[in-house]
C-alpha cells in the first residue's frame, strides 16, 4: 500500500469530524419550550433534599427519578431551524432551553407537567410561576439553532 495514502486517509478522516455539523439528539419536531428556570438536578451539590420534587414527578406519573426540572415552561419555541415550533402537550419527549436562543439544551426522553410555581430544591429564590416541567432521560447538548 502507498505510504503516502496511509498518511493522508488519516487527515482526511479527522478533517471530516472536525468539520461535520453538529447535530442535535432531539428529533425534528421535537416539542421545545422555554423555560423561566432550568434546573439539572444531576449537578445540584450533595446532601440537596430532593424528596418533593421525585415524589411529585412520580405522582404525576414520570416513571423514573426526574434529572432536570423548570418552572415557568409556557413558552413554545423552535427545536431546530428547519421547524417551527411544536406544541406541548404537557408529557412525552420534550426539549428544555432557557430561552430560544440558549447556548445549551436539554432534550428529555420523557416528561410530565403541572401548574404551578417551581422553586430549585434547596435555595431562597423565589418561586416561578407557570407550567413546572419534570424530565427524565435528559442529555444536555448544544442548541442547534446556534450551529
Amino acid at each position: 500500500m502507498n505510504k503516502r495514502m496511509l498518511a493522508v486517509a488519516p487527515l482526511a478522516l479527522v478533517a471530516g469530524l472536525v468539520f461535520a455539523p453538529v447535530s442535535s439528539a432531539a428529533p425534528g419536531g421535537t416539542p421545545a419550550v422555554s423555560c423561566g428556570r432550568l434546573v439539572d438536578v444531576r449537578t445540584l451539590p450533595a446532601g440537596t433534599n430532593l424528596d418533593l420534587l421525585n415524589e411529585a414527578a412520580r405522582g404525576l406519573g414520570l416513571r423514573e427519578v426526574p434529572t432536570v426540572a423548570g418552572g415557568g415552561c409556557d413558552v413554545a419555541i423552535r427545536t431546530d431551524a428547519y421547524s417551527e415550533s411544536t406544541p406541548y402537550l404537557r408529557k412525552g419527549p420534550v426539549v428544555l432551553r432557557a430561552g430560544e436562543y440558549a447556548p445549551r439544551q436539554q432534550y428529555c426522553t420523557d416528561s410530565v407537567s403541572v401548574d404551578g410555581a417551581f422553586t430549585i430544591p434547596g435555595s431562597d429564590g423565589p418561586p416561578v410561576p407557570g407550567l413546572v416541567v419534570f424530565a427524565s432521560g435528559c442529555t444536555e447538548e448544544v442548541n442547534p439553532l446556534l450551529v
